[in-house]
């Protein structure tokens, strides 16, 4: 074989290698997110927590009312709300629903029932479906330097209970779907059992949708 030849051949070789190397198929996405203030909201987007104690006159049902009730000594629940994420006029005066709350209970070792410290709602209006369906799942399970025992987040209709939540099984742990009726809401409990001192926390996420047949 020609010298000359072997060179070329392996030149080309070299060449193949590198376009293998270096070539891209190229596709690509663009998105944009309009993003309305809290008084647009309606239909799934104008559900979230309140305290009925807290906002006086709002036309949805009286559930939160011990949001700051005395746990023990002069010590007392104290709950913080997020960003409000819908918001209406009655009278004169603005309601709102918040998209997350924060709350601090103080107690002592021993077990308790805490009712309605908060609630959760769906203010609603004719023009977007009269149910709405809600699932509850365990984000964070119950830890930290104290302990808890038999922990439950415990979901209120005023029919009764519809939903206990065990707050010390696995993450992603699932309740639901369950049923909120336009102008209706919950109220929020929880029972447990504090085993030792220090502090326990926990996070649990809600999920609205306008259909039941697909869980978050």
């Amino acid at each position: 074989m020609d010298r000359r030849l072997l060179v070329l051949i392996v030149a080309a070789v070299a060449l193949i290698g590198v376009v293998n190397a270096t070539v891209f198929a190229y596709r690509w996405m663009t998105g944009t997110v309009q993003i309305a203030p809290a008084e647009a909201a309606e239909g799934a987007a104008c559900t979230g927590f309140y305290s009925s104690a807290a906002q006086e006159g709002i036309n949805l049902p009286s559930v939160g009312t011990n949001y700051d009730a005395e746990t023990y000594s002069g010590q007392y629940i104290s709950v913080s709300t997020g960003r409000a994420v819908c918001q209406w006029i009655v009278n004169s005066s603005t309601y709102y629903l918040y998209e997350s709350i924060t709350v601090n209970i103080p107690v002592t070792v021993g077990s308790w029932y805490i009712k309605d410290f908060y609630g959760f709602g769906y203010h609603g209006v004719d023009t977007y479906p009269e149910n709405v369906y809600v699932w509850f799942r365990l984000e964070q399970p119950a830890s930290g330097d104290g302990s808890i025992s038999d922990a439950y987040l415990i979901i209120n209709s005023t029919s009764g209970v519809i939903g206990r939540l065990d707050l010390l099984s696995s993450s992603g742990n699932t309740i639901g779907p369950f049923q909120l009726s336009r102008a209706s809401a919950w109220s929020l409990d929880l029972r447990f059992n504090a085993t030792s001192t220090g502090s326990v926390s926990f996070t649990v996420g809600v999920y609205v949708s306008y259909q039941s047949s697909e869980s978050p």
